[in-house]
């Protein structure tokens, strides 16, 4: 008895240390499954922003050796929709109204233009005072990362924009004129500056590429830093005065609140 005692002491042991780790096992599994599955619910929001930026010439190359860029910031607000795909990545949407406008001051060189009080195309040498104003809607569409702690995240993806309003105008304030084929025609007298308007030859649409960060402040304050640049000119494609392109380039802070999340009925696309 004492023996068998001895035999059974170990495997009754034994026994016991191998339903602790299949319970420890479940245990794990089913924190896991857990911490895997992700509620599918669209979060709807509001957000408040600013933008820094206007039209860059590009290749940057055009860019004038002396420019002194004054950007104004305006209010942007906006709505946001976001879907999630897995436990880190969500699709995010966003429709914005928003207004980008700059001021500056450059030195022109040889600066192609249509002279409308005598119909021919012109180009003038000289400093330059220039002021871009772009009111639009914009549509972003991204992916969106979540890091481990749940609060920092990357976005990245493609926007959209109607451009509601546009204004592009240069007062020359002293230099001289040439004509298209780059002879000589005059200086301009800084009493008398030369005003150009670009505006009528501005497309009114965008689209371009949109990377960005962002933290969560509160469970529902976000705030988040974004790049954005266009993809196509700013002015229409008929456009025959500019010898380069012009392409919008911004930097954006956003302020967003989360509303409130929609539970759509058996909707789960990604499972």
């Amino acid at each position: 008895m004492k023996l068998i005692y001895l035999l059974l002491v170990p495997l009754f042991c034994t026994l016991n240390t191998v339903a602790q780790d299949n319970n420890q096992s479940k245990t794990n599994t089913t924190s896991v499954d857990t911490d895997d599955q992700v509620e599918y619910r669209f979060a709807l929001g509001v957000q408040l922003g600013t933008d820094i930026g206007g039209a860059i010439p590009f290749p940057f190359s055009n860019v004038p050796d002396v420019f002194n860029p004054y950007p104004k910031l305006s209010p942007s607000l906006g709505a946001k929709l976001t879907f999630p795909v897995t436990k880190k990545w969500t699709l995010g949407a966003e429709l914005t109204y928003k207004k980008v406008a700059i001021d500056a001051d450059a030195r022109i060189d040889d600066q192609r233009f249509h002279d409308d009080k005598n119909n021919i195309i012109s180009r003038f040498c000289g400093s330059a005072e220039m002021s871009m104003d772009f009111t639009m809607l914009e549509v972003p569409l991204y992916f969106k990362y979540t890091f481990s702690n749940q609060k920092d995240r990357i976005l990245v993806g493609l926007y959209g924009a109607w451009i509601i309003n546009a204004k592009f105008r240069n007062t020359v304030t002293k230099g001289y004129m040439m004509t298209d084929d780059k002879v000589y025609n005059g200086s301009i007298d800084p009493s008398n500056p030369l005003h150009i308007n670009f505006s009528n030859i501005l497309d009114s649409w965008d689209m371009g590429f949109i990377a960005g960060y962002e933290r969560q402040l509160f469970p529902r304050i976000e705030l988040g830093l974004r790049f954005s640049c266009g993809f196509k000119d700013i002015f229409k494609p008929s456009n025959q005065y500019f010898d380069y392109k012009m392409l919008h380039m911004r930097g954006s802070l956003v302020l967003s609140y989360n509303l409130f999340n929609i539970k759509p009925p058996k909707l789960n696309p990604f499972k």
